[in-house]
């Protein structure tokens, strides 16, 4: 039978033992008021200091003005020399000229047929253009059209002043004999 006390004894104390703490410890918790929760006061609002929202019109014009980056830059430029340029390249005195360049007999007279409708092309697209940068996208392709028909090897220019090295005979150009042909 003292087995059997020992076996029921503890777990009766250790219930007790609890609900004697829970006691103590509620009883001798006294409950507080919980304070009001204080309002700061707010700030005063000046009139003045408020940020100034602008309008849509004026957001919408910053975001166009503002670079994003060379290669946006570039292509946008590109779009907008693309459309300048299917808008005019259908005119009749155009179309004239690039025809009357592809019937020229010789490459010199072709060349300069080519130069004289590149330079009213982009002429004519430089007067449509809207804005300076878009002008100055025109020139530099106008430019590189231009450089293209100049092959200046075609008819080179007269040679300057003869240098001293010039005079010399050059040294002739050895080249390794050629492989027999097959039979």
């Amino acid at each position: 039978m003292t087995g059997r006390f020992f076996l029921v004894a503890p777990p009766l104390l250790i219930i007790a033992a609890s609900v004697f703490a829970q006691a103590a410890v509620s009883s001798s918790t006294k409950l507080q008021e919980s304070p009001a929760p204080q309002i700061s006061p707010t700030p005063p609002q000046n009139e003045g200091s408020a940020p100034r929202i602008p309008a849509i019109e004026e957001l919408d014009q910053a975001f166009k003005q503002s670079s994003l980056g060379k290669a946006a830059d570039e292509a946008r430029l590109h779009a907008q020399w693309r459309e300048l340029s299917n808008r005019i390249i259908n005119d009749r005195d155009l179309v004239d000229a690039r025809a009357n360049a592809g019937k020229a007999k010789t490459d010199l007279e072709k060349r300069r047929r080519l130069r004289a409708y590149y330079t009213m092309f982009y002429d004519r697209m430089r007067t449509q253009a809207g804005s300076q940068e878009l002008k100055s996208y025109i020139d530099t392709h106008k430019t590189q059209h231009l450089a293209l028909l100049a092959q200046n090897r075609v008819r080179p220019s007269p040679a300057p002043a003869a240098a001293p090295a010039a005079t010399a005979s050059p040294k002739p150009i050895v080249r390794p004999p050629e492989p027999p042909l097959p039979q």
